[in-house]
């Protein structure tokens, strides 16, 4: 699965990881070592997010239903609580800096490809 940022017609990463039935191991390896590179983290349903634990900042997005973003938060630090934007359903995290890189923006529509 891979996540592409359909109004600039790029992508964002190859991989999407979930958390799902390898919670444990997924936190702990993105815990230490960050999220790796090419990859993006799913958090859905999301309330909020808190990136206890984490060693390094990311990039995060706050999405509503139809896979807009709503709010984007630039190198996030670590052992801090970011609250969602008001009708967010799901956030995505991304290596620091991947956002910058991709010239994503608030008003962006994403798409996960699952082929």
């Amino acid at each position: 699965m891979a996540v592409w940022n359909k109004t600039r017609c790029v992508r964002l990463g190859t991989t999407v990881l979930t958390l799902g039935r390898h919670l444990p191991r997924t936190l702990k390896h993105i815990s230490r070592n960050g999220i790796p590179g090419g990859c993006a983290l799913l958090l859905s349903p999301c309330q909020g997010i808190y990136t206890a634990g984490m060693h390094r900042p990311v990039d995060i997005v706050f999405l509503d239903r139809e896979m807009k973003i709503l709010k984007i938060l630039r190198n996030f630090p670590p052992n801090c609580y970011a609250a969602p934007a008001r009708r967010t359903v799901s956030a995505m995290e991304f290596p620091a800096d991947r956002l910058a890189d991709t010239g994503t923006r608030v008003g962006d529509v994403l798409a996960i490809d699952l082929g």
